[in-house]
């Protein structure tokens, strides 16, 4: 079983996205969480993940001094989509900063970063490298995207396809000490409802948890 289409990701010389669908699909939304260490502060976009633990649209990854930058070209992304900016159509795009030095950019970069995104084609490579690794616990498949420089990582990513509820991924995300990790479910999508519809997901057992958490915790080397 492959668990490549867990995500993809779009690279270029300053920044990357991880694709967790299609960018322009339709509204809808993946519960997340994330954890942060050693005081790690450079994170735009969050709020939406703090106030209503979900994420909709790619995660994007550049240098910690330019992420403002980097995330107004997110929200340019998010507008193509719907001008109203709603939570289910990539608003906001979560930006994490990566420890790196800024590499100089050129005067297009937005649209070359835009387009690289909606087409889904990379166009250089990030100053950081990105190891996958894969796992399978059960049906359930892991996908995890470390990012380093030398012995150092600098951010984390793990999405998986079991149907995991915001606490149960908080567990997932503490995996490890990176500076900062991200998790991701895409076992439950939730669509847009109307006003007072509840939204029907489903979870995994304790038992099923507690084998995806090893799982992770093995395969990011925590």
């Amino acid at each position: 079983m492959n668990s490549g289409d867990l995500f993809r990701v779009v690279e270029l010389p300053f920044c990357q996205a991880v694709m967790l669908e299609n960018w322009n699909a339709a509204p809808g939304r993946f519960f997340t969480a994330y954890r942060a260490h050693r005081d790690f502060t450079a994170l735009l976009g969050h709020g939406v993940v703090d106030e209503f633990q979900t994420i909709s649209g790619p995660i994007l990854l550049a240098p910690a001094a330019i992420i403002g930058g980097i995330y107004d070209a997110g929200m340019r992304l998010a507008d193509a989509r719907d001008i109203e900016a709603p939570i289910d159509q990539g608003w906001p795009p979560l930006t994490i900063g990566v420890d790196v030095k800024a590499p100089d950019r050129p005067d297009n970069w937005r649209e070359r970063m835009l387009g690289a995104i909606q087409s889904e084609t990379s166009a250089g490579a990030a100053p950081w490298i990105s190891e996958l690794s894969d796992a399978i616990v059960d049906t359930h498949r892991i996908r995890t995207m470390r990012c380093s420089v030398g012995e150092r990582v600098l951010a984390s990513i793990i999405v998986t396809d079991a149907p995991m509820l915001p606490e149960q991924l908080e567990r997932l995300a503490d995996t490890n000490d990176s500076p900062v990790t991200v998790a991701v479910a895409t076992g439950n999508r939730l669509s847009r409802v109307k006003a007072g519809e509840l939204h029907e997901v489903d979870v995994v057992s304790v038992r099923q948890l507690d084998a995806i958490v090893r799982a992770g915790r093995s395969s990011i080397g925590g």
